[in-house]
């Protein structure tokens, strides 16, 4: 071979070699480094490893172009064999939050609404009746959950039959903190907002939603009123579909029918889902001017001492690899997400039919968006330890008894720090108390007093049902004891006797009651909300509320023992423990659920 073919051989080669280079350099890469073409067998060799715990799942991986990745995984119903597929339907939960925030900024757009007016401009007049501040709540407030209410458990309810005006009119929570101070994730400020837009628009939430959004996205199986009424086929598929736990067990055929609608009873299949999401990221039909879409993705607020956004117009972030914007949502037994990364021109949607689902909804996205971002060592070393109380709680009413325990807990300075370590967060001060920011709200740290003295409340409860139950086994077995053997009638008047009787017998029925209501919160079942619940703790308070006095009214003690007296005062006593109980923590208010 001679020398200028050896050239020309060698030349031929090296440009084919580096046009394969080339290619190989040019295929698109995802924000997490893995090759958009390599990340379906991710996501299955992912779903492969925590299938023992699966129910059903589904998931979508686009860019602005279109779809990257579609599985389906799982069933709707495992004891049927009820595959997940393109008909299945799942409920979005609080992931349908978006649509009342894109349909806020669609009336911005139009110059209908302001987002930083006061909201009572737009309201009836005196609608809001518990407001403790003077400073204005805006639309921006309400969309980045700083408005300052308690939890309300109106979005819980089904109340049938009850517009969305309705609904807010009553029983509403009370502001508990300064607008705009606090981020205190709120279902019903995102109704107070929809109830906004069906009083700018003139048409109700649900119909407003489906002309502006629905159908401009083709959007045709999807349901957004409870019940699903407003859908024949989301409510017929749904009747085919069970709920499972995060463990894969079975919750039956479980419904979340909300009266206050737009904050999370929206549902529809996993297409409809990813089409309105990708309209998010690719920023078309929702909006007539780009400037929207603009303003729509500009931070509303921040984490503390940073300009890291932490929402935008509704819209939270999670910190990957990369900054996502979207919304988590869960019902009774289904949970979803929809993540957008806007920098690259990504996005990821999931649904699954189990609730509070965590290893899709929150480690997957890791395989698309890369590690979650972790909070900064320095914040552990700002970290105050002592007792943190979520800002998403109940202060007063019949639910308050929930301030201490879930909603509050002791937090030690260590490396296993859950408020640290469970997703990026900020130290700060705020009015002169530690408080921790992540993703969906604050946690501020107590004062130890006022933790106590709640804490001593519920033991005081809580020693005086042991009292109840042990002097009830005493009597009873002293009683049956003289029944069996035949012995002598008791010391003790019997009128004291049925008293005593009585007594212990409402102290435990008292803590009947509350174990089995606490056990459905537990469990996420609303039955907890029952309003007979907190009837019957009005009654048995009114019941030990004349026990703890009628010693004082008989004569009968007179004809006792000092020892017999010292147990009728304990148990005078108890019974008071227990209804200073009812009153403290409200629970007797049933007219207020």
């Amino acid at each position: 071979m001679n020398k200028a073919v050896f050239i020309w051989l060698l030349t031929i080669l090296s440009l084919g070699l580096l046009k394969v280079e080339n290619v190989k350099a040019a295929e698109p890469q995802l924000p997490s480094g893995t090759p958009s073409s390599q990340i379906g067998q991710k996501i299955e060799d992912y779903v492969k490893e925590n299938e023992k715990t699966t129910a059903g799942m589904e998931t979508a991986v686009f860019d602005t172009k279109g779809t990257i990745y579609r599985g389906n995984f799982g069933y709707m119903d495992k004891e049927k064999g009820l595959k997940a597929d393109d008909d299945s339907v799942f409920e979005w939960g609080s992931a349908a939050k978006l649509m009342v925030w894109v349909s806020v900024m669609q009336l911005w757009e139009e110059g209908k609404l302001d987002l930083d007016e006061d909201i009572r401009t737009y309201l009836p007049e005196g609608f809001l009746k518990n407001l403790r501040y003077d400073k204005s709540i805006t639309m921006t407030d309400l969309m980045n959950h700083q408005a300052g209410f308690e939890e309300s458990s109106h979005a819980y309810l089904e109340n049938e039959g009850q517009s969305i005006e309705e609904i807010l009119a009553v029983n509403q929570p009370a502001q508990i903190f300064e607008p705009g101070t606090m981020t205190g994730y709120s279902n019903w400020s995102t109704g107070l907002a929809a109830f906004i837009v069906e009083r700018l628009s003139g048409q109700n939430f649900a119909d407003y939603a489906r002309e502006h959004i629905l159908q401009p996205l083709g959007m045709d199986k999807t349901s957004l009123l409870p019940g699903f009424t407003d859908n024949d086929y989301v409510r017929d598929k749904r009747k085919e579909e069970l709920t499972y736990d995060t463990e894969g067990k079975s919750l039956g055929l479980n419904y979340m029918k909300l009266g206050l609608y737009p904050a999370g009873d929206a549902a529809s299949t996993m297409g409809d889902f990813q089409k309105f999401a990708q309209a998010l990221l690719k920023k078309e039909k929702l909006f007539k001017r780009t400037e929207t879409w603009t303003t729509l993705y500009t931070a509303t607020s921040t984490y503390p001492g940073t300009d890291m956004p932490l929402n935008m117009h509704g819209f939270w972030t999670q910190e990957y690899g990369t900054t996502v914007v979207g919304h988590g949502g869960n019902s009774l037994g289904f949970s979803s997400y929809i993540l957008l990364d806007l920098k690259n021109g990504v996005g990821m949607t999931i649904m699954t039919n189990q609730g509070h689902e965590q290893v899709y909804n929150y480690e997957m996205p890791a395989l698309v968006f890369g590690a979650k971002k972790k909070t900064d060592p320095a914040t552990f070393e700002q970290f105050q330890a002592g007792n943190y109380r979520s800002s998403r709680y109940y202060e007063t009413g019949p639910l308050s008894f929930t301030r201490t325990f879930p909603r509050t807990s002791y937090v030690a300075k260590t490396a296993e720090n859950p408020l640290l370590t469970d997703n990026f967060a900020v130290v700060s001060q705020q009015n002169g108390r530690a408080k921790v920011t992540a993703a969906y709200g604050d946690t501020f740290k107590m004062n130890d007093a006022d933790v106590q003295k709640d804490q001593a409340m519920m033991i005081l409860a809580v020693a005086a049902v042991i009292y109840g139950l042990i002097h009830f086994l005493i009597r009873g077995g002293l009683d049956l004891f003289r029944w069996v053997f035949k012995k002598g009638p008791s010391k003790t008047p019997k009128n004291l006797r049925i008293w005593s009787y009585l007594t212990s017998f409402a102290a435990l029925a008292v803590a009947f009651n509350y174990f089995s209501m606490f056990s459905a919160l537990a469990a996420s079942d609303i039955s907890f909300l029952a309003s007979w619940r907190y009837i019957v703790f009005a009654v048995l308070g009114l019941i030990l509320a004349g026990c703890a006095v009628y010693p004082l009214l008989t004569k009968a003690w007179k004809e006792l023992s000092k020892s017999r007296i010292f147990l009728t005062v304990l148990t005078s006593l108890s019974a008071l423990a227990i209804v200073a109980n009812i009153l403290y923590w409200s629970i007797y208010q049933w007219w207020l659920i």
